[in-house]
């Protein structure tokens, strides 16, 4: 069965997949100035091809912190 450390970074990680676009993952974190820029930076993302990839970073940056977060999960 799951520790509450590894529920918590599941749901971390499935907001961030689902809703990256929207900031639902900073939301979910209390970080309501975040999410906002979050969106900010999506619709700046869709406007050009550089906003993209300053976008793409942060966010594969924090999945591989989740994903780390999970495996070292104590026992």
């Amino acid at each position: 069965m799951l520790r509450k450390k590894e529920k918590q970074t599941l749901t971390r990680l499935f907001l961030l997949g689902v809703g990256a676009p929207i900031g639902l993952d900073r939301f979910y974190e209390g970080d309501a100035t975040g999410g906002f820029l979050a969106i900010l930076g999506f619709l700046v993302a869709l406007i050009t091809v550089v906003g993209l990839f300053v976008w793409i970073f942060p966010f594969i940056s924090k999945t591989f912190r989740l994903l780390r977060e999970f495996e070292d999960a104590e026992d």
